[in-house]
């Protein structure tokens, strides 16, 4: 075992992904351990562990209006031109660029077929640069492009999008991936900053949980001074800032105290001048000065930050926890080996009954814990009601505000222009029920995830309880020292750890006040799952939608089926505007009450509800019988030891201690990072 510098430094993403490596590696010894001591489910949740964090990488998405130079931008940070740029809309495609060292494009057609081609025609593919490449980019569903850079190479994905507010499909495919990643990058011009688009994107688009994970990078193209460009960097962030406060205030409520930690937790949003296509030229001829003056490496410095220290600490803190809790099983097994077998066999009978039915004992008071989760996920429901009742009220009312502020005459009731009226009220109420829509969900969610931070937080007392109980049953077999050898697993293990103050040989770490083991052993539980979809989902395995899936399916069913399509041959007769309203309004509402009776959203609601807390409840379900049937199956094999009155050879005695002296050290180590760790999230709360 390496010895793991102290300062745990993981700003870079080097340094951030060494640290990955060796907590891997730990955890690779931990497994072979368990699997030696036939800990067979601890060993089968550390596998788990290993290969979903070899699979992770981070990936960073580059959104905003076409023509901002966002190819431009993700050219800079890639060091060379490998995606195709022009002063025209160019990409079509969402394009991802990972790491090869054998540059190659797979093109995914929407068709589900695949096929690899060479990385000097991807133009051909992904762009709107011709009218074939157009038409062949209307088949791609995304293009992977491989390549030997260096800022792939430390396992971060990019994620080139077509321009907002080019191609309606291609910007909600756009919107729709913007939950799932690990960071963003809006790209905004200095030349035409805050678009009618981008200003309604921000107030209306995009979700509040988002805000944390964007960085807003103002491409200058060299038309203003120093001073002009720090003014509209300036003045970018106060916009941000005022729109997406106002949008969380309705969210969340101005008063509630969600509101208050997101506030106090995002702060200001990140916003940097940028000069891309000049960082480009700086990199390509090498010129260090001139990639200064672009400020790309302050950029650079801040996307490497965000995704280090934010998104990658909650990595580090799983997979240091999985450490912990794993290492205190390994010394848990070693010390009951070591006890029962130094026992006399009745009295050993006596401990392993009392030991079994204390494990039944905690199944028992864990089902009842499920059935006061499901109790709390009721009252969320039941919180919810009043929402869901107003929920096609509100979608009618906006629609008919819209109806009755849109600006009509007396030319617009003839023949040849009635569709062209049809089409704006239809394509404006679209629009403005999706807003509306959006912001319920995004309260709903809300809702829910107010309810799972309380249910999480009433959960450590039942963790407490469950840890105690396991503590006893180790203790039941403890033998007084006395009648102990010299050189003990205890004293070995006691050496070891006890100095760091953690407090006991299972699971003592959760003495020094480590919260949430089974739901992950994340501290900060309730600030972060009100502030970060991320969070939630690593918690309860990602059982429930992100605040998009369900505005995404309450649309689906919504705007998605609203076709504006009415009688309309009875209101070419009228002549006033305020009867063609009056009989517009009459087909939507007829139109809302079907779509009403076939898309029903509360079931889609008490769904999402209900899973949310069947989330919790698997992932307890998970932890404890990882460490309940472990248990039992130590306490099984040493029974059967007992009856065959096998000795505790020295050599195994040895063989043990060595175990326990190794992961005494790596818990000591650990818990020091995950101190650390929790520490760093606690100053950013």
């Amino acid at each position: 075992m390496e010895q793991m510098d102290n300062n745990f430094n993981y700003s870079s993403y080097s340094s951030f992904r060494e640290i990955m490596n060796e907590l891997s590696e730990n955890l690779s010894q931990l497994k072979e351990y368990c699997e030696s001591l036939d800990l067979m489910n601890t060993a089968k949740s550390i596998a788990d562990t290993i290969e979903k964090n070899a699979k992770e990488h981070f990936e960073v998405a580059i959104v905003g209006e076409f023509k901002r130079g966002k190819s431009t931008l993700i050219n800079a940070l890639l060091g060379q031109a490998v995606l195709p740029a022009d002063v025209l809309p160019a990409t079509a495609t969402l394009n991802r660029v990972t790491y090869s060292t054998e540059p190659y494009v797979i093109v995914e057609y929407k068709n589900g077929t695949s096929e690899k081609v060479d990385i000097n025609h991807l133009a051909d593919y992904v762009t709107k640069l011709s009218y074939e490449s157009e038409k062949t980019a209307e088949t791609v569903k995304e293009a992977t492009v491989y390549y030997d850079t260096e800022f792939c190479k430390n396992h971060v994905d990019i994620i080139d999008t077509p321009g907002l507010n080019d191609d309606e499909q291609m910007t909600n495919v756009t919107l729709s991936i913007l939950p799932e990643i690990d960071a963003a990058v809006f790209v905004i011009s200095a030349n035409s900053p805050f678009s009618q688009f981008e200003k309604e994107f921000l107030e209306k688009k995009m979700l509040t949980s988002d805000l944390g994970r964007i960085i807003f990078a103002v491409n200058c193209f060299g038309t203003f001074s120093k001073e002009d460009e720090d003014r509209i960097v300036e003045t970018v962030e106060k916009r941000i800032e005022s729109y997406v406060m106002e949008k969380a205030k309705m969210v969340m409520g101005e008063s509630s105290k969600e509101f208050s930690v997101y506030k106090r937790k995002i702060g200001k949003p990140r916003v940097i001048g940028v000069y891309a296509k000049k960082a480009l030229m700086a990199k390509e001829s090498g010129d260090s000065e001139m990639l200064a003056e672009s400020n790309f490496p302050k950029f650079e410095s801040v996307l490497e930050t965000m995704l280090t220290q934010e998104r990658g600490s909650i990595s580090l803190q799983i997979l240091a926890n999985k450490i912990i809790s794993s290492g205190s099983e390994v010394i848990n097994s070693i010390v009951l080996h070591e006890n029962a077998l130094m026992m006399e066999n009745d009295e050993f009978m006596e401990k392993y009954q009392l030991a079994i039915e204390e494990i039944e004992e905690i199944r028992t008071k864990k089902r009842e814990e499920f059935v006061r989760i499901n109790d709390a996920a009721n009252r969320v429901f039941e919180n919810l009601q009043p929402i869901l009742d107003g929920y096609w009220v509100k979608i009618e009312e906006t629609a008919m505000q819209v109806i009755d502020q849109y600006q009509m005459c007396a030319e617009d009731l003839k023949r040849d222009k009635m569709k062209i009226v049809y089409e704006r009220l239809t394509d404006s109420i679209k629009e403005n029920i999706e807003n509306t829509a959006q912001l319920i969900c995004e309260q709903i969610q809300n809702e829910i995830n107010v309810g799972l931070s309380d249910e999480a937080v009433r959960l450590q007392t039942f963790e407490d309880e469950f840890f105690a109980s396991v503590t006893r049953i180790r203790e039941m077999f403890s033998v007084h020292s006395h009648s102990r050898n010299g050189g003990s697993v205890d004293t070995v293990i006691g050496s070891v750890i006890g100095s760091v103050g953690i407090g006991g040989l299972f699971i003592g770490f959760r003495e020094a006040g480590i919260k949430g083991a089974l739901l992950g052993g994340l501290t900060g539980l309730t600030t972060w799952v009100a502030t970060s979809f991320l969070l939630v989902t690593t918690i309860v395995g990602g059982a429930f939608l992100s605040p998009a899936g369900l505005c995404i399916m309450a649309i689906a069913g919504l705007a998605g089926t609203f076709t504006g399509k009415f009688s309309v041959d009875k209101f070419l007769v009228q002549e006033r505007i305020d009867k063609f309203k009056t009989s517009f309004k009459s087909q939507v509402k007829k139109q809302f009450h079907e779509m009403k009776i076939n898309s029903d959203f509360t079931e889609t609601v008490r769904k999402q509800v209900y899973n949310s807390f069947a989330g919790l409840k698997e992932q307890i379900e998970k932890e404890t019988e990882t460490i309940l049937k472990d248990t039992q199956k130590t306490l099984d094999n040493l029974n059967a030891q007992k009856m065959q009155k096998k000795e505790f050879s020295d050599n195994e005695k040895m063989r043990l201690q060595n175990i326990a002296e190794y992961t005494g050290s790596l818990l000591a180590e650990t818990y020091n990072l995950h101190k650390s760790l929790a520490d760093a999230m606690m100053d950013d709360e």
